[in-house]
């Protein structure tokens, strides 16, 4: 064979295939990389929540400003805390506690809305378990709420799911264990969860789930609500995340 023929027939090949070869391990790299941003991971979301509730207080809508921390770091309505401290400082003064959350966000950014319902009277359920005998302070109110967080790398859907002692007074609650615990006044009570459903941006796919804890006692309609709980992304039909 003539060696022209071969040099040239082999610089064909080598300007062809290394393309090739240059974007598949770019492809890889780039996939490796995607699924890095998508490990299953704990997550930490604190939120201050302001309430607009309607003229009975069972429902309402709400504004945010948060911080979330973990497997996703990300933030929204201009959150001013620096540190746990500065973060539940409104929650423990007491007097003024309104006006130091008011200041707890920067530019607060439209959320979601709740609708609270008031407890059943002991006994009038079969089969519900109740949180408050007869004649106690009151029971808990059930709590659900749907909310948007608004990052700045996308959105993220999530719903809460609770209940909330909306008495001015401590509710004694009988745990599944035979424990008791005391819920203080405008807090949520031992059972409060959260699901995250999806989002839009780095956030789609994304689901979760965890626990929540919201405190308003010194600040309604302000109200410190912080998230924990882990996180993963979910492919769609096409094994993409978009």
């Amino acid at each position: 064979m003539n060696r022209r023929f071969v040099t040239a027939l082999a610089a064909t090949a080598a300007a062809v295939l290394f393309p090739l070869i240059v974007t598949q391990v770019g492809a890889a790299g780039a996939a490796g990389v995607k699924d890095q941003q998508h490990q299953t991971g704990a997550i930490t979301i604190q939120s201050w929540l302001y309430a607009v509730p309607s003229e009975n207080v069972l429902s309402g809508t709400v504004w945010d400003c948060f911080k979330i921390s973990g497997a996703i770091t990300d933030e929204g309505g201009g959150p001013t805390w620096t540190d746990a401290s500065s973060y539940h400082a409104p929650n423990t003064t007491t007097s003024g506690g309104i006006a130091a959350a008011a200041n707890e966000c920067a530019n607060k950014v439209p959320a979601g809305g709740f609708v609270l319902v008031p407890p059943p009277e002991a006994g009038q359920y079969q089969f519900a378990q109740y949180t408050a005998a007869p004649e106690s302070p009151g029971g808990l109110s059930t709590l659900y709420a749907v909310h948007t967080i608004a990052g700045q790398k996308g959105d993220i859907y999530i719903t809460f799911a609770g209940t909330y002692n909306m008495t001015n007074s401590v509710v004694p609650v009988k745990l599944s264990d035979g424990s008791t615990v005391d819920v203080q006044p405008l807090t949520t009570g031992p059972q409060c969860t959260w699901v995250i459903t999806g989002g839009t941006g780095a956030y789609s796919g994304l689901q979760g789930s965890g626990t929540c804890f919201a405190n308003a006692e010194n600040t309604f309609p302000w109200i410190n609500h912080t998230e924990n709980g882990t996180v993963r992304w979910v492919p769609g039909p096409n094994g993409s995340y978009s």
